[in-house]
């Protein structure tokens, strides 16, 4: 799997990313990047 297929997977349910470039080095770098998924329940 190339690197655009990755980020693609990454970002494509998500609200927002920190940065594009920083996810595009991380991805460069980490063969299994960690990730935190963090959510609020609100009401």
């Amino acid at each position: 799997m190339d690197l655009e297929e990755r980020l693609w997977l990454v970002e494509r349910n998500l609200e927002e990313v920190v940065t594009h470039e920083e996810l595009r080095q991380l991805l460069e770098c980490e063969a299994k990047p960690k990730a935190y998924w963090g959510f609020e329940p609100s009401g």
